[in-house]
């Protein structure tokens, strides 16, 4: 094998008739960065002219020297090829033209291979900058590739059996500043990303697909978001829909909240330790430890979590019966007891909190949709989870710009575009 055919599988180059130079590598700075330079030549014969398809008249016509032509990092140093080019003349039509190759695009002069390696590195938790950086190109560069394959992805289009559906805060150019995520509960990966979330844009999206599709959506899973259960309903006639429980519980859990900070306030007494022990008042009561004591500064003595809480609640009537209540519903939901459940939104409590008696009214409202959650073992965990990787990505870039951009930046991480 020779010299030229070595640098070429070191440098993952395919094409036959480029050509490397003897003693071709040099080390140069350039902006202050020391880059490794390769030199080459390419050159073919030609037989047919691309101009007036005449055979048979095409002669070589010098050099275009020195094209250069940006290529993935060698040992962790930046690297480029310094590219002659062939010229060609039609002796018949007077045109010329120059040689090209599969290494780089016509009016390119950033390698196949870099924008492959740029779009590997779309695939990961990284920053666009740092992306450009680390692939020796501008950030602008990244985002054509990005904007590229944008354009070119296209999803899957039959509807999964599950659905569970969410919001998150997109980009400024967003309609409505809330993206729509669809998710594939079976596979557990996004099926679409919509840049709003209201009525019209939703039913437009919906209808696209067949009646046969629609009418094969089995369960959706949403969040207590009321203009979305009637439009669903339109859209989806034979799916169940279901509350998540997470937003049950979630919504119960700020109104105790609420309660505490209330009293917390006029408690001057004990303020210290309705704030200091918020955790404790949370919890699942039948988690408390009832058994081991500890030290408590605020207390003055050892006392298990189970007296604390105990002590903390019997402060205020308020506060016992509304602490009541929510576990209450805590243990219905655990228990999946329906009768239980129910029992709790609809029997009239008095001596309960405002922020208590607003949270029943509302779970009275989509009681029907939470107690399908009792029977179907069916949550929003799944897409919370990808949520929570949406929100490391913009956190990462510090923000997007464009929707679009964003969207495919989450695919092409969640590994549902391809890069190719």
């Amino acid at each position: 094998m020779t010299q030229s055919n070595y640098t070429k599988n070191i440098l993952n180059i395919k094409d036959v008739n480029v050509n490397f130079y003897e003693n071709c590598l040099e080390t140069k700075i350039i902006n202050g960065v020391e880059t490794k330079v390769f030199r080459a030549y390419l050159t073919y014969h030609v037989h047919v002219c691309p101009f007036c398809k005449h055979e048979g008249s095409i002669i070589k016509w010098n050099w275009k020297r020195n094209c250069k032509i940006k290529i993935p990092k060698v040992s962790n140093y930046n690297a480029i090829i310094l590219l002659d080019k062939q010229r060609f003349k039609c002796k018949h039509c007077n045109h010329t033209f120059i040689a090209t190759s599969p290494l780089v695009d016509k009016f390119c002069n950033i390698s196949n291979n870099t924008k492959l390696s740029i779009k590997l590195d779309l695939m990961n938790k990284i920053s666009e900058k740092d992306i450009a950086i680390r692939n020796n190109v501008s950030h602008d560069s990244v985002n054509r590739i990005i904007d590229y394959l944008s354009k070119k992805s296209v999803l899957p289009g039959t509807l999964p059996s599950i659905i569970n559906i969410d919001e998150f805060k997109a980009t400024k150019d967003t309609k409505g500043k809330m993206a729509f995520h669809i998710i594939n509960n079976r596979t557990g990966k996004t099926f679409d990303i919509l840049e709003s979330r209201k009525s019209n844009a939703l039913l437009k999206y919906f209808m696209r697909f067949p009646r046969k599709q629609r009418l094969n959506v089995k369960f959706i899973v949403m969040d207590m978001f009321e203009p979305y259960y009637k439009l669903f309903k339109t859209i989806f006639p034979n799916a169940v829909i279901i509350t998540d429980k997470f937003h049950v519980v979630a919504l119960a859990s700020n109104a105790l909240k609420c309660t505490r900070v209330k009293c917390m306030k006029h408690d001057k007494k004990n303020y210290n330790k309705l704030k200091h022990y918020w955790k404790l008042i949370q919890k699942f009561e039948d988690d408390l430890d009832k058994d081991k004591k500890k030290y408590s500064v605020y207390f003055g003595k050892e006392i298990t979590d189970y007296e604390i809480v105990t002590y903390i609640i019997n402060t205020n009537s308020e506060l016992k019966a509304t602490y009541e209540v929510y576990q209450g519903i805590l243990r219905s939901i655990k228990n999946k007891d329906v009768e239980l459940f129910t029992k709790i939104i609809t029997s009239k409590q008095k001596s309960i909190s405002e922020y208590m008696k607003n949270t029943l009214k509302t779970f009275n409202k989509f009681s029907y949709h939470i107690i399908n959650s009792f029977k179907f073992n069916l949550n929003n965990g799944v897409i919370e989870g990808v949520n929570n990787l949406i929100k490391c990505i913009k956190r990462i870039a510090f923000g997007y710009r464009s929707f679009y951009h964003f969207k495919t930046r989450i695919m092409l991480i969640a590994g549902i575009y391809k890069y190719n």
